[in-house]
């Protein structure tokens, strides 16, 4: 019997394939868009602002947390035409847009009003937060050349086909430990998250980015967990005796801002390298 998770995650990948491979057809763009073109996938943990090391940084509550140690399941990954809709100027020019051409129709293809997906990385991948900074590049992937405005990801449990990589995590989509400082206080934690199906809540949409695809550059998926920890209170934990870390449950207030701040646009950045 095909499980719940299995059938979502071909869902999303046949619908944004589709997309991809109809683009040339259904719409083409303007300059080199249109030209079928190879480039390269990659993740990277974004530094926080003022920050040397990966996973270091200040929270908006003032803690200072460092983490020792995080992976997650992400992926797959496509890239849009049109600009992220929770940008104020994408949002104004839309609504103009809708104003001055009431009867326009989106094209054949689009999905989470994105337009034409340019690029794709149609798998699932384990991503250590801890690499150092350094690009884990992917592979290829194929895509049409033309400015690529928005992308949207999946977060989810990891599949048996992620192999050990996936068995590190446990059956869920992220794992984190770490430390939090604040003054006087010291709170050692260990937080997972989950993200079953259904689909809508396991995607990241509208992350706004300004690429121009072209063959053999690289696109950079920049994981940014300073903002995940956003509104996050450490002194609301129970924390144990004798320097035992806390288990953040679901229960908390912690898990419950990362949960959210995760699923945000905010939670992901992009960046295009050329060849």
């Amino acid at each position: 019997m095909t499980s719940p998770l299995r059938t979502t995650r071909r869902a999303f990948t046949l619908m944004l394939g589709t997309a991809l491979s109809g683009g040339v057809a259904a719409c083409g763009l303007s300059g080199t868009g249109g030209r079928g073109i190879t480039f390269r996938m990659g993740l990277r943990t974004a530094l926080a602002p003022g920050e040397t090391v990966p996973g270091e940084f200040t929270t908006d509550t003032g803690w200072r947390v460092r983490l020792s140690s995080g992976l997650m399941v992400l992926g797959p990954i496509y890239l849009f035409e049109n600009a992220s809709p929770l940008q104020p100027q994408a949002a104004v020019l839309r609504r103009l847009g809708e104003w001055l051409l009431p009867s326009a129709r989106a094209h054949e293809g689009d999905f989470f009003s994105g337009g034409k997906v340019l690029g794709e990385w149609d798998r699932e991948v384990v991503f250590d937060l801890m690499a150092g900074g350094e690009v884990q590049v992917l592979g290829r992937s194929p895509g049409i050349a033309g400015l690529a405005r928005s992308f949207s990801l999946l977060l989810q449990p990891p599949s048996r086909a992620l192999g050990a990589e996936g068995a590190a995590l446990n059956g869920h989509s992220v794992l984190l430990e770490g430390t939090a400082f604040r003054q006087e206080q010291r709170v050692l934690f260990r937080v997972a998250l989950d993200f079953p199906p259904p689909l809508e809540l396991q995607r990241v949409d509208f992350v706004p980015i300004a690429a121009e695809l072209d063959d053999e550059g690289l696109f950079v998926v920049e994981v940014q967990p300073h903002r995940w920890f956003e509104g996050a209170h450490f002194d609301r934990l129970e924390v144990p005796q004798g320097g035992v870390p806390v288990d953040v449950t679901q229960e908390t207030q912690v898990h419950r801002a990362l949960s959210v701040n995760v699923r945000r646009y905010t939670a992901f950045s992009g960046a295009w390298e050329p060849a």
